[in-house]
């Protein structure tokens, strides 16, 4: 997409009204005449977004999509395509078979379309299998959604931390379902992203500018990843044999300060404050600190492999947590 930026002066009329001159590439363009109507949106960032009132964000065109069945991609096949489709922003999606869509393929398509939010079917027959994207991609805020996430994955740590030191024993499905919610909020998020960065009203409504989209894609991808980290520490201490009542209590301790590096790393992002965000690296170091000691002073333990694997996990949660507090710069205003 080109940007063609023109400077204009601002006429005065009439005392307090002020005009400014249309580029005439794009009145023309859009058929502009005399009493047109145009909508006038703040972009959040203190500029304006100009449109003909015909083609405000309400009478969006929907973007269609056709899906070739049998898939002609080996690797990623038809669950593939429908979420690419789908974090392309394409509104309509149907599976187009020459033939009738087995038994098997069509549980596998109805699968793919139900784990992604928003994403219903309207339409099915034995040829072909229609979805649509029922969301208004303006009405929810990825803000919103990024602390659902964040949520869910301080919770899946924390629960999993909690039963190790109870006890208990783990409940690796409930953290793995858990981590299928990350997924499909994550390609929520990366969704209506990618619409905010095409459609500068959506921008404008969510009161993001371009470096916030890119922002929250970053963020987003390390919370998700983050999520990936929790599974994999739920099913290390599922395995642990057993561990001694010193290893779990300064597990508990690198769990609580990790659950703080998390509170920080979120409330830094979403209200830009470098000063929460520094805060959060300083924690992280002495997070790191106590990791070092819980490797050193577990040396000689008989699961030392494995006491060593969950920190690894742990360091790696925390690391992600940090390259989200990373992304808020002292020079960006809150």
């Amino acid at each position: 997409m080109t940007i063609d930026i023109q400077l204009r002066k601002v006429q005065e009329m009439g005392g307090a009204t002020l005009l400014v001159s249309l580029p005439k590439e794009w009145v023309r363009s859009t058929s502009l005449k005399k009493g047109s109507v145009l909508s006038i949106e703040s972009s959040g960032d203190g500029g304006l977004l100009i449109y003909p009132a015909q083609n405000s964000s309400n009478s969006r065109p929907e973007k269609e999509i056709e899906i070739e069945y049998p898939s002609k991609f080996e690797t990623a096949g038809l669950p593939g395509e429908i979420t690419g489709a789908y974090l392309l922003g394409y509104d309509l999606i149907t599976i187009k078979g020459k033939h009738r869509i087995s038994s098997k393929d069509r549980e596998t398509i109805i699968a793919s379309i139900k784990g992604l939010i928003g994403l219903e079917i309207v339409e099915e027959d034995a040829l072909s299998i229609t979805s649509q994207f029922l969301v208004d991609n303006t009405a929810v805020e990825p803000s919103k959604i990024f602390r659902r996430i964040n949520a869910i994955v301080r919770a899946m740590v924390s629960d999993t931390i909690k039963q190790l030191a109870s006890d208990e024993s783990i409940k690796f499905e409930s953290v793995a379902q858990r981590d299928d919610e990350v997924d499909r909020l994550h390609f929520l998020i990366v969704r209506l992203i990618r619409s905010a960065i095409r459609d500068p009203r959506a921008a404008g409504k969510f009161g993001l500018s371009s470096i916030d989209c890119l922002d929250y894609r970053v963020a987003t991808s390390s919370l998700e990843t983050a999520g990936d980290y929790a599974v994999e520490l739920s099913n290390a201490i599922s395995n642990l044999m057993s561990v001694d009542d010193k290893a779990k209590n300064d597990l508990t301790m690198i769990s609580e300060m990790l659950d703080s590096i998390q509170d920080g790393a979120l409330r830094g992002f979403i209200a830009k404050d470098y000063t929460i965000a520094r805060e959060v690296r300083e924690k992280y170091k002495e997070f790191d600190s106590m990791l070092s000691s819980f490797r050193r002073e577990n040396g000689s333990a008989k699961n030392f492999a494995e006491l060593l694997h969950i920190a690894d996990i742990i360091e790696g949660i925390a690391r992600c947590e940090r390259d989200i507090a990373d992304l808020v710069s002292p020079m960006r205003p809150a």
